[in-house]
Formats: structure tokens, C-alpha cells, sequence
């Protein structure tokens, strides 16, 4: 293992150490080996791991800079966010790993101005409160933070990544995929500082991690590839806070399938588990969710979701992407073959499924599932309504109301209970659409 000190790294937390990586990683990958980064405060600029894997020392830090220079453009575009600018980057390689017990600060609060809150369009004014929840301004920022695409067994293990500018940990196009007993805080004002997104990705264990960011906690996508498939997917033994999406399954295009979760703790989310798909094209399937707790709290502010604890829509997403990257594919349903059980809800909106088209659904089943809603302060600024963005439909949510479906008769509900909601009892609702005629029934 090459150790940075002796490549003129001064971890003092001011002296920029980007050269010192460059250099040690090189005679890592020369020799064979990985890249030790001892006790300190090591400033830097994007790190090109090229295929060779840091170990961080208890007391370690890598502390991104503040200074937009020392983010080259890397040769990758993102499909979302553009050219990727990013501290740590591995393109390609094999056996690669960030491990150990140190931090990572990525620095993400110096690219923003935390006086200029983005305050959205509402039914009623922000209080200073609710505008202290919203997302805030920048200039310019690095659109990713560690980014490893078409790496084949690599590894994030023990340390803690804190402060992004955007997403935090990205795994695109990669195989063989641990993220273990990570600890991930973002800032809870940074629009699209997700704590783990995997992209395309095949074979995938994310375990023992505690994840509190603005944007989704855990999110499964296509978006770095919409026609390749997120799949083989094992989440365990987390715990979640979002003030959008803490786990989500599904965008646009994608296509994922054979995803297991166990065991996963949501507290304090914008929306707990959220199901998305365009109606043409996107797909989620063999999907098994079991053992959750599920707390919901609406955020003020510019972020997706509005307090539902379970959440499916297969709508058409309105200008999500760009044309030119329309796969032009189709499929029969957006959902297929899920069961949902043994979740426990407490949420400010009910549990919701919306879709488009004859059967979006297919053997999708929420058993053993309980929902409690309760009182919100922030629901009053969107109205009862599902937020489906980036679709543009407006779905009104009776009060009354703890589970409804629109559009979803591919779906079966077995031993879903409802809890009381300020004294009044709760209904779940069916409104199913056959034909031009809408039916709705009363459970």
C-alpha cells in the first residue's frame, strides 16, 4: 500500500494535495497496489482513481476544494446532469475499493448560497420556517461526487461521506457492487445530492448504511443508460431520511428488476417508497419489499414527493428527458410481479398507486400493511394531492382517504388496514377505469 506523505501530501486542511494523489496513484497502479491516506485534513481537486483503491486511516479527510478549476471536465457525459466534473472518478477497472474509517467531505456547502432560498409557486406563502426547508441557489457546482462507471467489483466500505454538491456515490454500468455500512449526510437545502444512485448497475449489495440527504436516500435507475437494466439488487439493514425520495425504484425509461429489500428504517421523509415509470417504455419487475417502518413528513420546498409513505405511478413523465434520449422501446406494464409486506406506515398522505393506459399493473400485491396518516403543517401548501412530478397531472387525495388507487386495477390489496386520522375513520378508495367510464368503489 503506497502511503500519500510520501508523494509531498501536507494534511493541513489548506495546501492543495491533487497533484500528491495523482502521483501516488500512479505508483500504485504500477506497483500493483492501493493508495494509503493517513491521518489528516488532505485538500484536493478531482481524483482519477484509474483503477486503484484508497484506504482511509481513522482520522483520515479528503475535503474537496472549493475552487471550480480543480474540477476538470472527465471524459463522460451524463445523460442528466452534463459533463461529469467530480472529486473522486474511476472509469473503468477491476477490484477497485474506497475503505476504511475516515471521511470524505466533499465540500458541497461552499458551492451555494444558503441567504437565497428557491422558494416554489404554492396555494399559500412561505412562513420562515418552511423557506429555511428550501432548496437554495448556486452558480456553478462538481455534478457528481464519487462517480465509478464500468468498474467490475468495487467497494465502498465503512467510511462516511458528508456535505455533496450533487450525487454523492454513483455506480454506473458496474458489476459486482458492495456499498457496506456507510454513513452518508448531505445537506438537507442541496437539490440532487443523492446518497447512493445505481445506474444500469448488475449485482448490487447496499447493507448497513445510514444515508440523510435532500435528494433520494437510495435510488435505482437507468438514467446514465436508459437501454441497459438495473438488476440483481439487495438493499438490507438501513436506515433512511429524504427530504424527497428515500428509496425509489424506476425513472423515465428505466428498466430494474429482481430487487430484494429487508429491513430498512424511514424517518422524517418527504415520501418513503416510491415506484416510477413512464407509461411507455418503463418497467420495474421482481421486486420483493419486506420489513419496513415508514415515516413521512411533507417538506416545504422544491422537492418530489408530498408525504406519501408507499407510492406508484406509471404516468408520462412531461419533458423529463430530452427526445433525442428516447430509447423508443414499449412495454406491456410498468409494474410487474412486486409484493409489498409487512410494512408499517406513519404518513401525511395516503399510500397511492396512479397509472395510464389499459393494465399498467400486473400481480403487483401491498400485504400486511398499515397506514396511520396524521396531521401536517406543509400539506396545506400543494393541497391534498399526490405530487407525480415530472408528469403534469393534478391527482386530488380525498382526507379521508389513507390508500388510493387510480388507474391501478392490476392491484391486489391483502389484509391493508387503515388507522384512524384526527378521530375519523380512514377509507382506501379504487377508482378504476375501464373504457371511457370511470368506476369507484368503497372498501
Amino acid at each position: 500500500m503506497i502511503d500519500l506523505l510520501g508523494f509531498g501530501a501536507v494534511g493541513d486542511g489548506r495546501t492543495l494535495c491533487t497533484e500528491s494523489f495523482r502521483r501516488a496513484i500512479s505508483a500504485a497502479k504500477e506497483a500493483g497496489g492501493g493508495v494509503n491516506v493517513p491521518v489528516g485534513v488532505f485538500l484536493t481537486g478531482t481524483i482519477d482513481l484509474q483503477g486503484v483503491s484508497l484506504h482511509l486511516e481513522s482520522g483520515a479527510v479528503i475535503k474537496g476544494s472549493p475552487n471550480p478549476a480543480d474540477y476538470p471536465v472527465m471524459p463522460f457525459y451524463h445523460n442528466e446532469l452534463g459533463d461529469l466534473r467530480a472529486l473522486i472518478v474511476c472509469l473503468g477497472g477491476r477490484g477497485v475499493s474506497i475503505s476504511g474509517e475516515g471521511v470524505i467531505d466533499l465540500n458541497g456547502s461552499s458551492f451555494f448560497d444558503f441567504t437565497r432560498p428557491i422558494v416554489p409557486k404554492s396555494r399559500l406563502p412561505f412562513t420562515e420556517a418552511q423557506k429555511r426547508e428550501c432548496t437554495v441557489e448556486y452558480d456553478w457546482r462538481p455534478t457528481q461526487s464519487l462517480f465509478f462507471h464500468q468498474v467490475e467489483d468495487v467497494a465502498a466500505k465503512g467510511i462516511t461521506l458528508l456535505d455533496a454538491p450533487c450525487w454523492t456515490l454513483t455506480f454506473s454500468e458496474c458489476t459486482n457492487v458492495k456499498a457496506l455500512d456507510l454513513t452518508i449526510d448531505t445537506s438537507l437545502n442541496v437539490p440532487n445530492d443523492d446518497g447512493i444512485h445505481l445506474c444500469s448497475c448488475s449485482g448490487v449489495m447496499v447493507s448497513n448504511c445510514h444515508i440523510s440527504s435532500g435528494d433520494d436516500c437510495i435510488a435505482i435507475s437507468g438514467i446514465t443508460n436508459w437501454a441497459k437494466p438495473c438488476e440483481n439488487i439487495l438493499i438490507s439493514n438501513c436506515v433512511l431520511r429524504s427530504c424527497s425520495k428515500a428509496l425509489v425504484m424506476g425513472y423515465v425509461y428505466s428498466h430494474v428488476r429482481n430487487v430484494l429489500v429487508e429491513n430498512v428504517i424511514i424517518q422524517e421523509s418527504n415520501r418513503g417508497l416510491c415506484f416510477m415509470c413512464n407509461h411507455r417504455g418503463g418497467l420495474v419487475e421482481n421486486v420483493r419489499v419486506k420489513n419496513m417502518i415508514i415515516d413521512t413528513r411533507v417538506r416545504a420546498g422544491n422537492w418530489w414527493g408530498n408525504g406519501e409513505a408507499l407510492f406508484f405511478m406509471a404516468l408520462k413523465h412531461d419533458g423529463a428527458i430530452p427526445p433525442e434520449q428516447d430509447p423508443h422501446r414499449e412495454t406491456p406494464v410498468n409494474f410487474r410481479n412486486i409484493v409489498i409486506e409487512g410494512v408499517s406506515c406513519s404518513s401525511e398522505n395516503a399510500v397511492g398507486a396512479v397509472g395510464e393506459g389499459p393494465c399498467p399493473y400486473e400481480d403487483v400485491t401491498l400485504r400486511d400493511v398499515i397506514v396511520a396518516r396524521k396531521p401536517s403543517e406543509n400539506m396545506a401548501l400543494k393541497g391534498n394531492v399526490f405530487d407525480v412530478a415530472p408528469a403534469g397531472d393534478v391527482i386530488e387525495v380525498p382526507e379521508d382517504c389513507s390508500v388510493y388507487l387510480r388507474g391501478a386495477k392490476g392491484i391486489a390489496l391483502e389484509n391493508v388496514r387503515a388507522r384512524p386520522f384526527e378521530g375519523r375513520d380512514q377509507r382506501i378508495i379504487r377508482e378504476l377505469w375501464e373504457g371511457l367510464g370511470k368506476r369507484q368503489k368503497h372498501i
